[in-house]
């Protein structure tokens, strides 16, 4: 039975808009409210299309958010997701490396953190259908600026390996270097998936695996 999933990035949570706010407080609330409204989307796009998981590849939210207004939104929105059934892996990008929020907030077992130290989940599925194995590394320090993609642990044999790492890729114009990496790098991994982000900018590119940097992708695997 087929694997489907949903990976979104770079959502950066009720993320304040100062100079906007200096013009014009009223425009700045409407537009500081878009990236809540993206994040239902998102959560309704699961509950729709009735996916296996979320992943999330880094900045959800701004270091300095530190509001439980943030956190309580973000509880609900999982609650969704976990009475659904739906799975939900989280890793930590440049910008919420340091968030209070990610560390203090109790998520339900359905929900995996990554820390700053690789980690393959097997996800749980039913007899007979073919094994998945999710890897995640979180950044523990906002300036990564070195390649993350040897940390990661190799892929489990005969199953399907996805990774989410929050990567700059080999350098995009406009972006400071985050985790600089190839795609020859991660198509050496072994993996058949990368759920990439940081670029703001979609991507997809196949080859050994599927490379994708993108706000929000659908992906089913066989």
């Amino acid at each position: 039975m087929a694997y489907r999933f949903v990976h979104a990035a770079d959502v950066h949570l009720d993320s304040p808009l100062r100079s906007l706010a200096m013009r014009n407080s009223d425009l700045a609330d409407l537009i500081g409210n878009a990236t809540r409204q993206a994040f239902v989307r998102i959560v309704d796009l699961c509950l729709r299309e009735q996916v296996d998981a979320l992943l999330l590849a880094g900045d959800l939210y701004d270091d300095e958010q530190t509001s439980m207004k943030t956190a309580r939104f973000l509880a609900e929105q999982v609650r969704r997701l976990h009475e659904a059934g739906i799975r939900v892996f989280i890793i930590r990008g440049n910008h919420d490396a340091l968030s209070q929020i990610t560390k203090e907030l109790v998520f339900p077992e359905t929900v995996k953190v990554f820390s700053g130290r690789a980690e393959a989940i097997a996800v749980d599925r039913e007899p007979g259908h073919f094994p998945v194995v999710i890897h995640g590394l979180s950044f523990a320090d906002p300036h990564v600026p070195e390649s993350l993609v040897g940390k990661y642990k190799p892929p489990v044999e005969d199953a399907f390996n996805i990774g989410i790492m929050h990567t700059s890729l080999s350098g995009s114009s406009g972006h400071n270097p985050y985790a600089p990496c190839s795609l020859s790098d991660l198509h050496g991994t072994g993996f058949r998936y990368w759920a990439l982000d940081h670029i703001h900018k979609r991507s997809v590119v196949d080859g050994q695996c599927t490379v994708v940097t993108r706000h929000t992708s659908r992906a089913r695997h066989q």
